[in-house]
This record gives C-alpha cells, sequence and structure tokens, in this order.
C-alpha cells in the first residue's frame, strides 16, 4: 500500500516541477523584426537631437533581407517626407551586419562597417570607420 501511494506523491511532485512555463521567461534577442529608431550619438557619444520626422525611421530585418525606411521634415516643417525606401540581402557574422550583393558576396565598404547588439526590445546599431575603428554614429532602435 505504501509503495502505490510514494509512487503517485512522486508522479505528482514530477508533474508540478516539470510544468513550469518558461516561454514567457524567454526575451527574443533575434534581429530579425521591425525597429523604430528611438535616438542616436555622434562620434562624440553626444547625443543628437532627431526630429519628430526621424523618429518615424523604420528599419526591418527579416530572415536574410533588411529594408530601411527613412523620414525627414519638408521644407515648411509641418509634414514627414519618406526620403529614402532601400532593401538589401544581409547576414550577421557575430555582432556585425554584413550587406551582400547579388551574389551573395559581402559587400565590403571603406566608409563603414556595423555591429549590433539585441536585448529584449531594443536594438543597438553602431557605424563604425573601418580604417579608424572609430565610432561615426550609434543608433537605438525600438522593436515595433
Amino acid at each position: 500500500m505504501k509503495k502505490p501511494f510514494l509512487l503517485c506523491i512522486l508522479l505528482v511532485a514530477i508533474a508540478f516541477t516539470s510544468c513550469k512555463n518558461d516561454d514567457d521567461d524567454k526575451i527574443n534577442n533575434s534581429i530579425v523584426g521591425a525597429w523604430k529608431l528611438a535616438n542616436a550619438t555622434d562620434t562624440d557619444g553626444a547625443p543628437i537631437n532627431l526630429l519628430d520626422c526621424e523618429k518615424n525611421t523604420i528599419y526591418t530585418f527579416t530572415d536574410n533581407t533588411f529594408s530601411q525606411r527613412n523620414f525627414e521634415a519638408n521644407q515648411d516643417r509641418t509634414d514627414c517626407l519618406p526620403v529614402v525606401e532601400s532593401s538589401a540581402s544581409y547576414r550577421t557574422n557575430g555582432d556585425k551586419i554584413e550587406f551582400l550583393d547579388a551574389q551573395g558576396a559581402v559587400i565590403t565598404s571603406t566608409e563603414s562597417q556595423f555591429t549590433f547588439s539585441v536585448a529584449a526590445d531594443k536594438l543597438e546599431i553602431i557605424d563604425t570607420d573601418p580604417s579608424t575603428g572609430n565610432v561615426v554614429i550609434e543608433r537605438s532602435f525600438d522593436r515595433q
């Protein structure tokens, strides 16, 4: 009688400990998604005062395609105008974002090298000058 009772207690204990819901605790640290520009800093780390229109800039990363839609204010500063809409293939290599040509080869740039980090719903992209290693601009985005 004791053995079936102990076995039943053991099974109930296992059921309660194995039913923990870890799904809610997972943080999406993937670059994939849509990201809205939140703020930026310049080479000295000083904040760049973004216009409201510029804060409508969206970067979108899918599994292999990057697209961007940048905004700026019109001349009388009453409306936002889309300035640039572009897309490219990309891949990540560690903390680097590498843009690819039509054949899948990495496009090397003498002007910019991009690194990124993702923490929960925040994306940081740092644009550095590859010849000096100096930060050109750092942009922060919020996941949409």
